[in-house]
C-alpha cells in the first residue's frame, strides 16, 4: 500500500487487479485488494496518506454520499466504508469560559444597543424631486431621482414622478429579494 505522496497510481492499479482477480474468479486475492483499498481510503480520510487534493476529493465526496465512481465501477460502493473518525461528532465536553471571558463578553452585549431599538429599514431605493441637480435629456428636465437611501447618491433621474417612483419600488423589491447586504 502506498505510504505517502500520491496514492494514485497504486490505487489505479489496485483497482485493476481487484477487476482482474474478479474476473479470474480469485476471490481471496480480491477480497485482499479490497480489504487494502478500504484501509487506504480510511487513512485518506484522517489525512495520513494521499496529497491534499486527494484528500479534500474523497472527503467531500464521502460528505456528500457520493460513491467514488471508478470503485463503484468495480461494484464497491464507498458509502459502506467507515467514515472517518474526524467527521464523527466529538464526545468530550466543551471547556468552560474563564470568569474574565464571561464578564467582557457580558460587558460587550451590554454596551450595545438592543436588537429591537434599531430604526427598521427602509426601502433601498425610493424617488426624491431633486430639480436642484439640474439634470436634463434632449433638453428636458429630469427632475426625479431614484435615490439610493444607503449611499445616499441618486442612481437615475427622470421627468415623470410616477415612473421614477414604479421603478424606485421595483428596484427596492428586486435587491430585496437578491439577498445581498
Amino acid at each position: 500500500m502506498a505510504e505517502q505522496g500520491a496514492i494514485s497510481v497504486w490505487r489505479t492499479r489496485a483497482i485493476r487487479g481487484l477487476a482482474a482477480a474478479r474476473r479470474a474468479g480469485h476471490d481471496s486475492e480480491a477480497q485482499h485488494l479490497l480489504e487494502e483499498l478500504r484501509e487506504l481510503h480510511v487513512e485518506l480520510g484522517e489525512r495520513n496518506v494521499g496529497t491534499r487534493s486527494e484528500q479534500t476529493t474523497y472527503l467531500l465526496a464521502r460528505g456528500s454520499r457520493t460513491p467514488l465512481p471508478e470503485l463503484l465501477a468495480v461494484g464497491v460502493d464507498t458509502n459502506l466504508w467507515p467514515l472517518p473518525s474526524s467527521t464523527s461528532p466529538s464526545g468530550t465536553e466543551p471547556v468552560p469560559a474563564s470568569p474574565d471571558t464571561e464578564r467582557r463578553i457580558t460587558d460587550l452585549f451590554q454596551a450595545s444597543d438592543p436588537l429591537d431599538n434599531r430604526p427598521p429599514r427602509g426601502p433601498r431605493y425610493v424617488a426624491e424631486h431633486r430639480p436642484q441637480d439640474n439634470q436634463r435629456f434632449h433638453e428636458q428636465p429630469l427632475e426625479w431621482a431614484i435615490w439610493d437611501t444607503r449611499t445616499n447618491l441618486p442612481i437615475a433621474y427622470h421627468p415623470d414622478k410616477e415612473l421614477c417612483e414604479y421603478q424606485a419600488d421595483l428596484a427596492s423589491v428586486r435587491f430585496e429579494n437578491s439577498g445581498l447586504p
